[in-house]
């Protein structure tokens, strides 16, 4: 879900607050404030296991699947990002077998990233204005986790979160602000 909003502060003249005129009036006048609000589920995971071709019907050992563990919870009951999905919910299927346990059965960390700008466009003359923003892209700082291990045969791994979303810019990177100066003729 993706949300957004602009709003023109009620500051300076012609506005609710702060209406007198002047240099006081230009500095809090004009001013606008938006935001985007940007909320997703975790990516879905398929669980993996790690065999000897020689354990399987037609030896093809690439992203096998293991078997699901019946009333063992896939998420642990303290979550962590050491602890993101529960080992004990699945085994190692027998030998001469697949496993049963589903595509796409775990969900990774979601997003959940708020942005903000502020802006004021100031008029010079007839047509000329001088342009002022300041961006603040994940303004709470926030972090956003990468995908946790899926392979049940990787023990250290399995359930860990050992970096996060692999994003620059845009959602899932860490704080960023920017400011912006244009001269408009």
């Amino acid at each position: 879900m993706t949300a957004n909003f602009v709003w023109m502060l009620p500051f300076g003249p012609g506005q609710r607050f702060l209406q007198s005129g002047g240099a006081a009036g230009k500095i809090v006048g004009g001013w606008e404030l938006s935001a985007i609000h940007s909320t997703r589920t975790g990516r879905a995971i398929n669980f993996s296991v790690s065999r000897s071709s020689r354990d399987l019907p037609d030896g093809n050992s690439s992203n096998q699947r293991p078997d699901r563990v019946p009333g063992v919870p896939i998420v642990p009951e303290n979550q962590t990002i050491d602890n993101w999905f529960n080992i004990a919910a699945f085994a190692v299927p027998k030998s001469g077998t697949w496993g049963n346990a589903a595509r796409n059965l775990g969900r990774g960390p979601g997003v959940n990233q708020f942005d903000v700008s502020l802006q004021k466009a100031a008029k010079i003359a007839e047509n000329h204005r001088l342009a002022f923003r300041a961006e603040f892209f994940n303004i709470f700082n926030r972090p956003h986790l990468g995908t946790p291990g899926s392979n049940i045969s990787s023990l250290g791994s399995f359930g860990r979160i050992t970096s996060p979303m692999n994003r620059t810019i845009e959602i899932g990177a860490a704080r960023q602000i920017q400011f912006m100066l244009r001269y408009i003729f």
